[in-house]
């Protein structure tokens, strides 16, 4: 990219304060700043599908890990959400403050190819059986051209789950690995996720434990619980990827984009320093 970006992820829990993040995403671009901004919506698919009753089961995998099944038609109703509905309010909202911005998931112009999982194998009253039907899967690709002629042209990208498939197939993905993946392939200078919580905490039940800054996100991972732990994983991602500095903080406090940056807010993660290499060459 022949401009650095920022890429600014709005969770999608309840509670999560999307006007005024878009009220600083569009002060951002006012700046001439370049902005891709990816949305979730866990809270607006919960609604959705309790609206058409539709239960998305929990299963366990043989090693104990629990994972909330993606089938054909619960992928249907979770598009309802992420895309129909917060996708486009985020659209209208940054439109309301002059912006230009266009809605995309992952196949609007194949702007997220990813690679299905495999079958899954579930524990089932005790005994193993094979799940065939669950739609997840990895980000591959990000079409970064696409994503870089809108930008290229004063747009502000919008973009969120599914995913689609080299043979496509739409799959269900992180929206925090979307937004890693994005500011991977982008060259981001700054990774922003903002949710419904201050950063990370020490202690979850108690503000004042906030981590400010950490060089160890693998080490902060004994921290986090819940969805702060896959936070804290595309935090790595990103900062592997080349993202010098990925932010962590709330939707909620004043002008929270900027006070994130400015580590008024939040917790930021980077890399630890290089080692200098003390090694000296013989006499």
């Amino acid at each position: 990219m022949s401009a650095s970006s920022i890429v600014v992820k709005i969770g999608g829990a309840a509670g999560v304060d999307l006007e005024n993040v878009c009220n600083d995403v569009a002060e951002l671009v006012r700046q001439g700043e370049r902005v891709v901004v990816v949305n979730g919506g866990s809270d607006a698919g919960k609604r959705l599908l309790k609206l058409h009753s539709i239960e998305r089961p929990e299963v366990t995998t043989p090693s104990g890990n629990v994972v909330r099944l993606t089938n054909t038609v619960t992928l249907r109703i979770l598009m309802m959400a992420w895309v129909g509905e917060v996708n486009k309010r985020i659209v209208l909202a940054l439109g309301e403050r002059g912006l230009s911005a266009v809605g995309l998931c992952g196949a609007d112009g194949r702007v997220l190819v990813a690679k299905r999982r495999p079958p899954l194998k579930l524990n089932d009253g005790g005994r193993i059986r094979i799940d065939r039907e669950h739609l997840a899967g990895e980000i591959q690709s990000v079409n970064t051209r696409l994503l870089g002629t809108l930008l290229d042209q004063g747009h502000v990208p919008v973009l969120c789950p599914p995913a689609v498939t080299e043979d496509s197939v739409l799959v269900n993905v992180d929206a925090d690995q979307v937004a890693a993946s994005i500011a991977t392939s982008l060259g981001a200078r700054s990774f922003v996720m903002l949710s419904n919580v201050p950063g990370l905490l020490e202690n979850p039940n108690d503000p004042l434990t906030l981590v400010r800054h950490s060089d160890d996100v693998e080490g902060c991972m004994q921290l986090a619980a819940g969805r702060m732990r896959y936070k804290l994983d595309a935090a790595r991602k990103a900062l592997q990827g080349g993202v010098p500095a990925v932010y962590v903080s709330s939707s909620r406090v004043p002008r929270p984009v900027f006070v994130a940056l400015t580590e008024e807010s939040g917790t930021k993660f980077t890399l630890p320093p290089k080692q200098k290499d003390t090694t000296h060459a013989g006499t």
